[in-house]
């Protein structure tokens, strides 16, 4: 039996819906660019630190991405960022 045009707009907001809460699919630009994410726990747990400590040393990198409530972290950046600060230290001692 065929649908009214009424259902058929329905179901056409309805999909919209669930499409708009999955989120933007950023899988295939993750791919392109051969960047790594990571979330802060993977960060504290992959350098050995403190969480907290780990959340000021990426805001410190500029290395968070916000997505909608969720942040990830460029590594690329943490790790540049720690060259760059480490190199000046060493200097130092």
């Amino acid at each position: 039996m065929p649908r009214s045009k009424e259902e058929q707009e329905e179901e056409r907001k309805k999909e919209l819906l669930r499409t708009l809460r999955r989120g933007p699919d950023l899988d295939h630009l993750i791919e392109d660019k051969k960047r790594n994410f990571i979330s802060y726990a993977q960060g504290a747990k992959m350098f050995s630190m403190n969480y907290y400590s780990f959340v000021k040393l990426a805001k410190e990198a500029g290395a968070n991405i916000r997505i909608k409530k969720k942040v990830v972290i460029d590594l690329e950046l943490v790790e540049k960022y720690l060259e760059n600060n480490s190199e000046g230290e060493e200097g130092e001692n």
